[in-house]
C-alpha cells in the first residue's frame, strides 16, 4: 500500500486492528469470545486449550469503527495507525472466568472452565504469549479515543449472542 501511494500518489490509510469484537462476530469464528459465548449460549463447559495465561486487550467494535473513521478522515496518507485499547490487558483464562460470572449474573449459565490438551499438534503454535498494541500514534495524530470497558462490551456482546440465538430483533 504504501509503495503504491509512493509510486502513483494514491491516498492510501492503513488501520491495523487489535481484537476487535462485538455484534456481527459469527459465533463460529473461530475467535476467543465468540467461541465462549457460543459454548456460554449452549450450557457447555469452556474448554481452554491452554493454560490461559496468553493476554490480550479487546476492543470493541464500537471504539474500533471510530477508529477507523479516523483513520480515513484524519489519517495520514502511508501511515499505519493501531485500532485497538491497552487496558486492561487480560489473560485469556480472567477474560473466561469474566464471561462466566457476567453468564451466571444474566443468563442462568452453570457451565465451569475446563483445561484440556488439544490432539492438534499444531493448535496455538503461532499464538503470541501477549498482543498489545501501542496506541499513542492514533490517539495523538487522529483523536482515537477508546472508551468501552471490558465488562460493558463482554455484557453487549453476550447479549446480542443471545438475542440473536432466541430469534428477537436487534
Amino acid at each position: 500500500c504504501v509503495n503504491f501511494f509512493q509510486q502513483h500518489d494514491v491516498p492510501v490509510k492503513i488501520a491495523r486492528p487489535f481484537n476487535n469484537y462485538g455484534p456481527g462476530l459469527k459465533i463460529n469464528d473461530k475467535r476467543v469470545i465468540p467461541d465462549i459465548a457460543n459454548n456460554i449460549l449452549n450450557n457447555k463447559n469452556i474448554i481452554l486449550h491452554s493454560d490461559g495465561s496468553p493476554t490480550r486487550t479487546f476492543c470493541y467494535i464500537a471504539d474500533a469503527i471510530i477508529g477507523y473513521i479516523k483513520v480515513l478522515i484524519n489519517g495520514a496518507n502511508s501511515e499505519a495507525y493501531n485500532i485497538g485499547i491497552e487496558k486492561p490487558e487480560i489473560s485469556i483464562k480472567d477474560l473466561a472466568e469474566k464471561m462466566i460470572n457476567i453468564a451466571r449474573d444474566n443468563f442462568n449459565y452453570e457451565g465451569e472452565l475446563e483445561f484440556k490438551n488439544n490432539n492438534d499438534k499444531n493448535y496455538l503454535i503461532d499464538n503470541p504469549n501477549r498482543r498489545c498494541p501501542s496506541i499513542d500514534k492514533a490517539k495523538e495524530i487522529i483523536g482515537f479515543d477508546p472508551n468501552i470497558g471490558l465488562e460493558e462490551g463482554l455484557n453487549r456482546c453476550l447479549l446480542w449472542y443471545y438475542n440473536l440465538g432466541n430469534n428477537v430483533s436487534l
